[in-house]
């Protein structure tokens, strides 16, 4: 819609992502699942409450359910049923707790890196708590004890290759201690040149992450 000069996308979607961006800030930043979980489980209890109004008033008014306010409710039981959907999946997420937080913050320097990712596969899911890319190299760190870290790579490895980026290794540690060491090597390594590219695999990162 075009008003006084400006152009308006009342696009359901984009609505409510820009609500979204506004509540629970962009995916990948620290606290970014727990947001997203309560604000989920708010409109799944709004949507179903506008439904059950919806249907139940009309039939009250009307006394029948033929109207098309009953059409209506109908449809957006799809709404509702994706929104509960997606609340059971962020609920099944892991994410990164503020103590392994505080202290990545302290090592992760000038590296490009995402917090709260779950990435998601055919078979398998994997949390990642905090992920960071520097040269040819991807190195992520989990705090889920029921992470299979193998597969987690080779799926990564796998999503990285179909995006037509080559060579890069990939390392998914669980011990915290490690993973800060690696962060300190890799601060070392990192090549200005390459910030391009590292920032071309943390978007794929997002992209295969709910």
């Amino acid at each position: 819609m075009i008003f006084n000069g400006h152009l308006f996308d009342l696009r359901e979607d984009a609505l409510f992502h820009c609500v979204e961006h506004a509540m629970i800030g962009k995916k990948g930043t620290y606290g970014y699942i727990r947001k997203r979980r309560k604000l989920l489980a708010f409109l799944s209890v709004v949507l179903l409450a506008a439904v059950l109004g919806m249907y139940f008033g009309a039939q009250w008014y009307f006394k029948t359910n033929k109207n098309i306010f009953t059409i209506i409710a109908a449809l957006s039981c799809i709404g509702v049923g994706k929104c509960v959907v997606d609340l059971v999946m962020f609920c099944k997420a892991g994410y990164c707790s503020q103590k392994a937080m505080e202290i990545i913050s302290l090592h992760v320097g000038s590296l490009t890196g995402r917090y709260d990712l779950f990435m998601t596969s055919y078979d398998k899911n994997f949390s990642i708590s905090h992920v960071v890319c520097a040269g040819k190299s991807v190195c992520a760190f989990t705090e889920d004890s029921k992470c299979d870290a193998k597969a987690g790579e080779m799926h990564i490895r796998t999503m990285l290759e179909n995006d037509g980026f080559k060579g890069y290794t990939v390392k998914i540690f669980r011990s915290l201690d490690n993973y800060t060491q690696r962060l300190d090597e890799l601060n070392q390594l990192q090549d200005s040149r390459e910030r391009k590219s590292v920032q071309g695999v943390m978007d794929l990162l997002e992209s295969i992450s709910l």
